[in-house]
Formats: C-alpha cells, structure tokens, sequence
C-alpha cells in the first residue's frame, strides 16, 4: 500500500458496531529537540552534534526560537514536528518554573516557544521522550498546564553530568528502535485495537465493586475514548454519571462527579459545567469541615480545567471553612487538599497555606500523628518547593526513628517510606526492608516500586513481584505498565493483562491504548 490513509475499522461493543476513523499515514525521519536555553543548552548542543554523528540521515531541528521575522512560528514548528518521528523534551531544574519580563511562569503562555513544540508533538502523536537533566524532578500533571499533562504520564530518561555517556546512550538506542520501526514500515498499533484495549479496560471496571471508584475508572475511559471514538465515550460517560449519581456517601459523590466533569470537559463542556455545579453543590451540604474543605478542593481541581476563575471561588471558600477548623491533624489534611487544588488551578498562595500546615503539624504532640501530618506536608510541598519537602522527610525520619514503641515505629516508618519513595526510592526501600510489620512493609514497598517505575521500570517491576498483598501489588504493576506503555507496549500490556484488580488494570489498560495511538501509522 502506498502512503497516504489506512482503512477505517469496525469493532463491535456491547452489540453495537462502531466505525473507526481513517488515519493518516505519515512518513518521518526527523529528530526535535525542544529545550529552553536557560536551562539545558549545553547538553542540546552536545546532543545534535552526537545525533547527527549516529543518525546521518535523520535530520535534527532545534533552535526553532531563533525563527526569522515574518513567519509564523506555529506553521514553521507544526511543519519541522510533522517531520519527525520522536520530539526530545530536555527538563532541567528550571524548565518548570521560567518567567518572563513580567514574572510569569513561561508554561503558561500557550505561546511559549518550548511549551507550543511539546504541545504540537503531543496532538500530532509524535513519541516524545521526556529527559530529566542533571537532577530535574519528574513532571507531575499538577504543574503543567492542561494541555501538557499527558508529558506526566510518559516514561522519563535520564540525562546527567556524572553519566553523560551511558545516559545519551539510553536516549540514542530508543531513538534508534523508533526510526527502525518506521524505516521497516512497522505500525504500531491500528485504532481498532486501541478501542479494543479501551474496551478491555470497561469490562475491567465492571468487577470494581466500590462505587466511587467505578464511577473515576469509566470516566478516565471516557476521556481516553473520546479522541477515537466519540460515540462510545459518550455511552461509557453516561454509565459513569449514572453509577455516580447512586452514591449516597456525599463525599464520595461529589468526588465521583467532579471526576466525570473532569473527563466531559474535552467532550462536552456544557454537560461538563452542569455535573460540576452538582458536585459543588453536593459538596457545600457537608456538616464535617475537613471532609467539606477536601470535598470543596476536589471540585475545584476539576474546575480548573473548566472554569478558572469559579475553581478560585471554590478554593477561597474551602480556606475559609478550614481556617475555622481547631488546630490538629484534620487541618493539616484540609490545608494541604487546598493547596493541592491551588497548584492544579495555577493559582497563588499555595506556599502560604501549606507553611501553615507546617506549623500546625510541628505543634502536634502525639509523634505517630505529627509524622503523618509532616508527610502530608511534605507530599504537598513536593510540587512547588522540592528542597524543604525533602529536609521535612530527613526530620520525621528523625521522629519515627526516635520512637520506643515497635508497631507505632513501625507504622512511622512506613510512612516514612512512602513519603520519601520518589525523591529517594534506593533509601525507601532500604528503610521498608526493616519494617517489621508486613502489611505496612507491602504498602511501602509498593510507592517505592511505584516510585521507581518512573525512572527504572525494571527496578520497579522487581520489587512489586516481591509484594504479597495482591491489591497492592495490582497497583504497583499499574504503575509500572504505565511506565512502559509508551517505550515496550507489548511488555505493558502483558503485565496490564496480569493484573487481577479492576481499577489498577483499568488504569493501566488506559495508558497503553494512550500510548499505542500517539504512534503514527506507517504503510509500504
């Protein structure tokens, strides 16, 4: 077959045949490096010059900000993208956090330069490879803005001083594997099979038994779904709103339908706004303050995506609520949920609230509780000041350490480890080792496994197969099939297939059939 479109498909779901859309097939050769100058220009130098030593007939782009006067920046990188079979994203320490001469974060400018190229390669499913440079956290889906949250989910290298060559090495013998496929003509996947995958995951969530849950995992299918096939999506949605209108748990409602409006906002906004405003409203009935504050913030997180200035609303009210919550663990938990919402709505004022979170949780004299309470600081402090987060986990290391009791040290230790599992997996593990208590040990070793697979889903995968409680380590091994889904999508899937519990498959079926539909489709 020559280039140009590959064949719709039929695919049955429930009875009902659906007909998958025709795909352009496109052949490319070119490698993107996007980067900011600031902040990883060394090593994009050092790349393109090793790119086009090892890949001579691939053409390398890079340095699209120097476009010259009168064109139009967005055709020049839709144009260089659409010539590329991968886009390289080099995040240094600072590719978060730039601003420009007004002080605004860079990110947030749908015109920024760096942010446009990641963008356009992420709607044109071109594989882009995330690389962390020398020490840069991993992305979370917080900090960037919504069109970019996808880049969070996506398996990161990592490219650093100390271990230049067996870094560049890892990137150019992926790079090598994806031109190869293209050169061979291979595709990866059809859209048949990515519903397939999709409809796998439904028949996944059908054994979930807790409602809320059933409701999130239909929702994120939805969201999945509605880029391949529309009217399918719809039906899925339509179950998940009906599923979600049957709790009677009111938290848990008006979490289940902040999730279904989160999912309705890239399908339709207007149904969207109408099940936000009930989640709103259902969380403003609540009589317990710290679950009415998390309630209100898991609203507000969902309205971000939908409405920013009405998200601020809601984030002011739910301060006010837990201003006037007494001082103890349950405001700590009412804080952090606020400045969590703060930071997905991209909005000020989160350091403020999480520093009196912090001191609030310094004053806890009961040391298992201030250790819990610490953690949920630092977890919230992660996103938006890495370095006190990580002095906050060396002190309640300190307390739990300190503690006389062997089951409350136990149970510190865990959380522990779990806080400590992505800034430090190699020190996680190695504290969960000596956790005596078993089902503490699993959970703990279950965020590092999980904090591992980010970075090194080999690592990750070893640990969680040591894991002996089943449901924890299902969600270890979604997590690291999710990690795979985008560099060893068969090896993904067969994992994701192992799985035995229905949110955990759910959510990894998804990242696969995500994965699988960013690649091109290419024809002899």
């Amino acid at each position: 077959m020559a280039l140009g479109e590959q064949r719709g498909t039929t695919i049955s779901y429930d009875g009902v045949f659906l007909e998958v859309g025709n795909v352009s097939a496109v052949s490319s050769q070119g490698i993107f490096l996007s980067y900011r100058r600031e902040d990883a220009a060394p090593y994009a130098r050092l790349l393109q010059y090793q790119l086009r030593e090892r890949f001579p007939d691939a053409r390398v782009f890079m340095d699209l900000d120097s476009i010259e006067a009168g064109m139009d920046f967005a055709e020049v990188i839709r144009e260089a993208v659409d010539t590329c079979v991968a886009l390289v994203a080099l995040v240094g320490r600072q590719w978060l956090s730039l601003t420009d001469e007004q002080g605004r974060r860079r990110l947030d400018n749908p015109d920024d330069l760096v942010r446009f190229e990641v963008q356009a390669a992420l709607d044109r499913g071109v594989r882009v490879i995330p690389v962390l440079v020398d020490g840069a956290r991993p992305l979370r889906q917080e900090q960037l803005p919504e069109e970019l949250r996808k880049l969070a989910r996506l398996h990161a290298l990592e490219l650093s001083y100390g271990r230049y060559e067996y870094d560049a090495n890892q990137l150019f013998d992926l790079i090598q594997r994806v031109l190869a496929q293209v050169a061979a003509g291979v595709s990866r996947e059809d859209p048949g099979r990515t519903i397939r995958l999709l409809i796998d995951a439904r028949r996944a969530a059908g054994s979930i038994t807790q409602e809320g849950l059933k409701a999130r995992a239909l929702a994120d299918i939805a969201r999945s779904l509605a880029a391949v096939a529309p009217d399918l999506a719809a039906q899925v949605i339509a179950d998940a709103e009906h599923i979600a209108r049957s709790i009677t748990v009111k938290n848990l409602k008006a979490g289940a339908l902040a999730d279904i409006a989160t999912a309705l906002a890239a399908i339709d906004r207007d149904h969207a706004a109408h099940v936000i405003a009930d989640a709103e409203h259902i969380a403003q009935s609540i009589t317990d303050k710290d679950i009415k504050v998390r309630a209100l913030a898991a609203v507000a997180m969902a309205l971000a995506a939908i409405d920013r200035d009405r998200a601020a609303r809601v984030i002011a009210d739910a301060q006010r609520i837990a201003q006037s919550i007494a001082g103890g663990y349950f405001k700590v938990l009412a804080l952090t949920a606020i400045a969590a919402a703060l930071v997905a709505a991209d909005l000020d004022g989160a350091v403020w609230i999480v520093a009196d979170a912090e001191g609030i949780a310094q004053s806890i004299t009961d040391e298992v509780l201030k250790v819990s309470a610490l953690a949920d600081v630092a977890t919230a402090l992660a996103a938006i000041d890495p370095d006190r987060a990580a002095r906050i986990v060396a002190d309640i290391e300190h307390i739990a350490q300190s503690i006389t009791d062997n089951k409350l040290k136990a149970s510190s230790l865990g959380v522990v480890a779990i806080v400590l599992a992505e800034a430090d997996p190699d020190r996680a593990e190695h504290i969960a080792q000596f956790i005596t208590d078993e089902n503490l040990k699993a959970r703990a070793l279950a965020d590092v496994a999980m904090a591992l697979a980010v970075v090194d889903p080999d690592h990750g995968e070893r640990i969680a197969q040591y894991i002996t409680d089943g449901n924890l380590k299902a969600e270890a091994l979604a997590v690291v099939a999710r990690a795979l889904a985008a560099i060893d999508p068969d090896r993904a899937e067969h994992i994701a297939q192992s799985i035995t519990g229905g949110f955990q498959k759910v959510e990894a079926l998804i990242a696969i059939a995500e994965a699988r539909r960013e690649i091109r489709f290419v024809t002899e």
